[in-house]
């Protein structure tokens, strides 16, 4: 049998930069305490250094106590096929990487701090019970002469790479700081950096529109019950998708955020989540999704959410309790709530268990209680109205109760619409006025026109009218007494239906 390659062992010193060196077997950085013997502390230094380095795989370890006020390790424009860093001891390290192609896993709770600077993700990154977790992307931080130099070490180009999968897996670090940092000029592609020493950094780079949409980044951010967190930020991200899962202990802050799927399951904050200005990115070229399954959003805000911009929503078992809804866009027609829907799955849309229409009308209820509850009777008013259309195609309803439900849709879209009344109303008074007259001999005879007819017709429209307002009792017969009783129900219930949805914004 051959021989198994041994992993090669590296010992550092500290303060020195490593740069260009390939690590073509498996590597194990050991970070010893006798490194340090002796060594004074240099304040703004970086403890170790690799720069232009490749490791096909690297493990970063630390067995020992080390009496130091401040380690850190970085890696600029790396290429780390594989990482995984576990056995940490000291409680003063960090690891910061930069411009670089990496992949791995890095576990544990000892570690201060683990940053990623515009970083591309061979797949996937797994950052797990860390004090500080930070991930980064800075327009203002490309460098193209860096790159190029790794693109043609790795044999590959941009194009290629932000194609790739990009997923960023976060669980139960203390404090997480996900942000992009745009441009904030019109220039695109190559430009001159000022004040630039190094040659590398000269040149500067800003991504176009299309290029954007082909970075797809996800992020998972995940938390336990027994776990300790402080605070998660999630800033101006764009994501293909965020997945947020588990019971929070810290604050939860996503804002300014275009996110193209975004999955809540099982979710809960203890202090409260706020979701500020939150909307797909790719909608025109991806399906958009929003799922919240099984969360408790006591205390969590959304403030701004662009609902309607989202293909699907599924919403499914939540309890909203303190929830607040502010300046959300929900869809402007009924027609567009259909999107809204009450699944347990959201990619299995078809499968809806038995009770789905009284669950949508369970929930639809609790969302225009949110929003009464801060003072938006604009859309509370929609969702009253969604809510009696679930609630129309519930199984065990009522005969009555559907048809109730039936009428009102019809005459006023459950007390939304003044327009469907009040054009009803016209158009079924002037066929009763029409009936009226033909019973009494005054319409379809051989007689010429009776211009008076038309003014007596408001006169018919008033359901107060006196049954002999146009002729005297006497010439009255069966046929115009039950036209006009009948006239007086419809048309009277019409006119309450434009009343009642005239007044919408004056119910309390």
């Amino acid at each position: 049998m051959p021989r198994q390659q041994e992993m090669n062992e590296i010992f550092l010193t500290p303060y020195t930069i490593i740069e260009n060196t390939d690590y073509s077997i498996e590597t194990k950085s050991i970070i010893r305490a006798s490194d340090f013997s002796n060594e004074p502390f240099q304040d703004g230094r970086i403890t170790f250094s690799f720069i232009g380095c490749c490791f096909k795989k690297l493990e970063i370890e630390n067995s020992e106590t080390i009496n130091f006020k401040d380690i850190s390790i970085q890696f600029i424009g790396c290429l780390i096929n594989e990482i995984n860093v576990e056995n940490i001891i000291t409680t003063n390290f960090s690891i910061f990487f930069g411009s670089s192609i990496l992949q791995g896993r890095i576990k544990n709770e000892n570690l201060r701090s683990v940053e990623a600077n515009n970083c591309l993700l061979n797949n996937s990154l797994f950052l797990l019970d860390l004090k500080r977790a930070i991930v980064s992307y800075t327009e203002e931080n490309i460098f193209p002469i860096r790159w190029k130099k790794l693109f043609k070490s790795v044999n590959t180009n941009l194009e290629n790479l932000l194609t790739e999968k990009h997923s960023f897996y976060i669980y139960d670090c203390k404090d997480i700081v996900f942000t992009f940092n745009e441009n904030s000029t019109n220039t695109k592609g190559v430009y001159k950096r000022p004040y630039s020493y190094e040659i590398e950094n000269k040149i500067g780079y800003y991504l176009n529109g299309e290029e954007k949409k082909k970075f797809k980044v996800s992020l998972s951010v995940q938390y336990s019950a027994d776990k300790e967190h402080n605070l998660t930020k999630i800033i101006n991200a764009k994501l293909l998708a965020l997945s947020l899962s588990g019971y929070s202990t810290g604050e939860l802050l996503i804002e300014n955020c275009n996110i193209d799927s975004w999955y809540i399951r099982n979710f809960s904050a203890q202090l409260g989540a706020n979701f500020y200005d939150i909307k797909p990115f790719r909608k025109e070229t991806e399906e958009t999704k929003l799922e919240i399954h099984k969360s408790n959003l006591d205390k969590v805000w959304f403030d701004n959410v662009a609902f309607d911009d989202y293909s699907t929503i599924s919403l499914y078992r939540n309890k909203f309790g303190q929830t607040t809804l502010t300046a959300c866009d929900f869809p402007s027609k009924y027609m567009g709530f259909d999107k809204i829907q009450t699944i347990e799955n959201i990619h299995n849309p078809e499968r809806k268990d038995k009770n789905y229409f009284k669950t949508r009308y369970e929930t639809f209820l609790q969302l225009k209680k949110q929003l009464e509850a801060s003072g938006n009777f604009y859309e509370a008013q929609k969702f009253q109205a969604i809510s009696n259309e679930a609630l129309r195609n519930v199984e065990n309803l009522p005969y009555w109760d559907r048809v109730i439900l039936e009428i009102n849709s019809l005459s006023n879209n459950h007390g939304l619409s003044i327009k469907a009344p009040f054009i009803a109303t016209i158009f079924i008074s002037i066929i009763f006025y029409i009936l009226y007259l033909w019973s009494l001999g005054r319409m379809f005879n051989s007689n010429g026109i009776d211009w008076n007819l038309f003014g007596y017709y408001f006169s018919f429209l008033d359901i107060t009218h006196r049954t002999d307002f146009l002729v005297s009792k006497i010439e009255l017969n069966g046929w115009s007494l039950a036209i006009d009783y009948l006239n007086k129900i419809i048309v009277g219930f019409l006119i309450y239906q434009f009343i009642a949805a005239f007044r919408k914004y004056g119910k309390k």
